[in-house]
């Protein structure tokens, strides 16, 4: 089944890259070009919908705002955080997160569930620790995660998200430490001091960009080195070539597959299609990551690919914030499999992968000794 949404893919490029689904009443856009062009004109394909009418109810939480934000007011807030997520800033985490990955290898045998016991854990402790959560409420922050990206049903979502709100609320309250968290209380936007709301809104795009893809992206990584067991010794023996390993996985199986929320401000042409204006699109960066007019042999995994310009975190002003903290993560991930396992080997029955199509990864994982 994993390997149908590829060959899917291929068959929508060719014959129609930019579509309209009748099931969801939006267009699916699948082709590099096409997605590319959605996400660096902001100001054709927003991310308001207020050009589409209402949104439901159960997602519009309390950090709705933020990411329905388009310039200039997004980049205001963004710019509130933007310096904690430098790469300059974010190789200071490199000591504590390389600690935290230790600590949870030590105890991956081969009864673990790799993807409970180690690739969820990792960036959660770590984005727990970089915003001061306290420990008994983190395991609390992945299903909030789950929930906001579909992972989850949406039937306890409202009384989730009231528990994650009240949590923070009383951690922007009593914080005194100089950190993510009091950065975000001095933030000021439009020279008022933001709103709880605004505070919040920070905290899920950083609960679902510090969990979601990053679990998704050790995952796969793991799924990689079972696949092409070659891989292994030679990254041990040309640890120059792990950086393009792991920009190849970004790439070959995207974290994120589509970003679902972009709404025409105006009447358009996209690939010879008529969008209209308020019509929603859906934007398939799985897809147009495999597109073979951007990329040649698009469906050969080659971690020595030449300017693999992926869109795996996105373009454009709504890039991905926290992309250096995720590839940083990924890097020490990949140094202690490695180090960890001679020989990485997926126990295919015991492993399973997620079932939202939004997303790539596994909902568990069991590795052979």
């Amino acid at each position: 089944m994993e390997h149908d949404v590829f060959q899917y893919y291929r068959k929508m490029r060719k014959e129609s890259p930019v579509h309209f689904n009748n099931d969801t009443g939006s267009w699916d856009v699948f082709d590099y070009k096409s997605v590319y062009f959605v996400l660096m004109n902001p100001d054709i394909y927003s991310s308001d919908p207020s050009y589409a009418g209402n949104i439901p109810e159960n997602r519009q939480g309390p950090g709705a705002s933020f990411i329905t934000m388009d310039n200039p007011d997004h980049k205001e807030l963004r710019n509130v955080t933007t310096p904690y997520f430098l790469t300059s800033k974010i190789t200071g985490y490199r000591d504590m997160i390389e600690s935290t990955s230790k600590r949870l290898m030590e105890g991956i045998n081969k009864n673990s569930d790799f993807i409970r016991d180690y690739a969820v854990m990792l960036p959660v402790t770590v984005i727990s620790e970089l915003l001061g959560v306290p420990e008994n409420d983190r395991s609390k922050f992945k299903e909030w995660s789950d929930y906001i990206i579909g992972n989850r049903s949406d039937a306890g979502f409202q009384d989730l998200n009231r528990y994650m709100y009240s949590t923070m609320a009383e951690i922007f309250k009593t914080n005194t430490e100089d950190n993510i968290i009091s950065t975000i209380n001095k933030g000021l936007f439009h020279s008022e001091p933001l709103s709880i709301n605004q505070k919040i809104g920070y905290v899920m795009l950083l609960v679902i960009g510090g969990n979601e893809t990053t679990t998704n992206l050790i995952g796969n990584m793991v799924k990689v080195l079972s696949e092409h067991p070659e891989i292994a010794d030679k990254l041990r023996q040309e640890p120059e070539l792990k950086k393009g390993f792991i920009e190849e996985t970004l790439r070959y199986y995207s974290p994120i597959q589509f970003l679902p929320h972009r709404f025409a401000a105006r009447d358009s042409v996209l690939n010879g299609q008529e969008i209209k204006k308020g019509q929603r699109l859906s934007i398939w960066l799985g897809s147009a990551n495999r597109d073979g007019a951007k990329f040649e042999d698009p469906d050969t995994f080659n971690m020595e690919r030449q300017n693999n310009d992926h869109l795996a975190f996105g373009m454009g002003i709504h890039m991905c914030l926290g992309s250096p903290l995720a590839r940083l993560e990924a890097e020490i991930a990949l140094n202690d499999i490695l180090n960890k396992f001679k020989h990485v080997k997926i126990n295919a029955e015991k492993t399973s992968m997620l079932k939202n199509p939004m997303v790539y990864g596994f909902s568990t994982m069991q590795l052979d000794d």
